[in-house]
């Protein structure tokens, strides 16, 4: 695409000298073969946008700088103009352009709402969305909550990219989505309108040949890639002592004698909340997942140093999905509260040096057991429980300590009638 080779006989002279570790991608060590070149694609794009007869929408990867160019100059050959959706493809097209590797005629971009006064068959836009991205441009094209571009019946709609691992279903259910509003949506690897941007089996074992590596280390793709990329390894001759196979986080140490995973560090996806600075911890994401799962059930109660409760429960069900009448659950709620007090009450209160000691941690965890178990029967699902427990104060247990005691009663309300 932009005129430049890679250099085999530079890596030739490399491994020639002796390469002692050879760190190679590994997303394609499944795929017999080559990758095909990125030119391919040009032809078939640009005979699907000459043969829409309305809008053309297309999606691709924003990253993939070369197939944002064949689409551009598709468009421009054509005589079309482009409108850019995604913060990230408006990114990617004015880095690329102010470094040259982009070419183009300002003319051919024009904003989105001037897009009406062009003629259908000559409008095409750019967007993000190709992997089905809940929050991505063409995605809320699909679900009809994009403002500034509606789809309409004649629109075609041009997937320029595989959907990653794990994004299946969530790129097909788009692709769904957007012929039921009556688009003509082109996809699949039959179309020759996306090739991978990474090596397939053939290209590895030629990397491999050309450096002779002492050690190796495939990287970049699911385990199962990187188990094939290491057998593959074994076979041209790297012995199996000297690969290894890291997941994320594994630090891997290399020497001229041993190649070894020597320690761990934390890695993975952590969730930033833009309302605020800083990483939301797992404990509130565990909260945040509940609450759109099963919900949460929140019950304040109050009990006495009696062991009864001194008010009706208050209940709230946020998120919580049920059938059955609030005033029915809140009596079961009511019902299997009183009836946990009254069995573990002996247990966990107990008289000393003539006071009462209760260890109310221990009468909430039993409440709490109990309601879970209620509520698992009643609602057949599992919502978060919170359980706010009013106790008596120090001061309402000190006199009801006395009040126990007939003659320091008396003495009270002595004081108390003299004061």
């Amino acid at each position: 695409m932009d005129g430049e080779f890679f250099d085999l006989q530079r890596v030739a002279e490399l491994g020639a000298q002796g390469v002692t570790c050879l760190i190679s991608d590994s997303t394609n060590a499944e795929i017999p073969g080559i990758t095909p070149s990125e030119m391919t694609v040009g032809p078939n794009l640009e005979r699907i946008f000459a043969g829409a007869p309305g809008r053309v929408i297309v999606t691709t990867f924003a990253s993939s700088v070369h197939r944002v160019n064949l689409i551009l100059r598709a468009a421009d050959k054509l005589d079309k103009v482009v409108g850019v959706v995604g913060r990230s493809m408006l990114n990617v097209i004015a880095h690329a352009r102010s470094l040259g590797y982009i070419k183009c005629r300002d003319d051919l971009f024009q904003p989105l709402e001037k897009l009406r006064h062009y003629p259908k068959n000559r409008i095409l836009i750019l967007t993000t969305g190709s992997q089905g991205e809940p929050l991505s441009a063409l995605t809320r094209m699909s679900y009809g909550s994009f403002r500034q571009v509606t789809i309409e019946a004649g629109d075609t709609v041009v997937f320029s990219a595989n959907p990653i691992p794990g994004n299946t279903i969530p790129v097909v259910r788009t692709i769904d989505r957007l012929i039921a509003m009556g688009a003509h949506v082109v996809y699949g690897k039959d179309k020759g309108i996306h090739v991978s941007g990474h090596g397939a089996q053939e290209e590895q074992k030629t990397l491999l040949a050309l450096t002779r590596p002492k050690f190796f280390f495939p990287a970049h793709g699911e385990l199962r890639m990187l188990m094939q990329h290491a057998k593959m390894a074994e076979a041209m001759g790297v012995p199996k002592e000297n690969i290894v196979i890291a997941e994320n986080g594994d630090v891997v140490e290399v020497s001229d004698k041993a190649i070894q995973i020597v320690d761990k560090v934390p890695s993975g996806v952590e969730l930033v909340d833009t309302s605020r600075e800083g990483v939301v911890s797992g404990d509130v994401l565990r909260d945040r997942q509940q609450l759109a799962g099963d919900g949460f059930l929140t019950i304040a109660l109050s009990v006495g140093l009696d062991g009864k409760l001194t008010t009706t429960p208050d209940l709230q069900t946020p998120g919580v999905v049920t059938s059955i009448p609030r005033a029915e659950l809140l009596a079961d709620v009511t019902r299997t509260i009183e009836s946990a007090l009254s069995n573990a009450w002996s247990e966990f209160a107990r008289r000393v040096d003539g006071g009462l000691e209760v260890d109310w941690v221990g009468i909430r965890g039993q409440i709490e057991r109990d309601l879970q178990r209620m509520l698992r029967q009643k609602i057949q699902s599992r919502p978060g429980l919170v359980l706010l427990l009013q106790t008596p104060t120090p001061r309402a247990k000190a006199v009801a300590e006395e009040e126990a005691t007939p003659a320091a009663g008396k003495r009270k309300r002595t004081a108390a009638l003299s004061r």
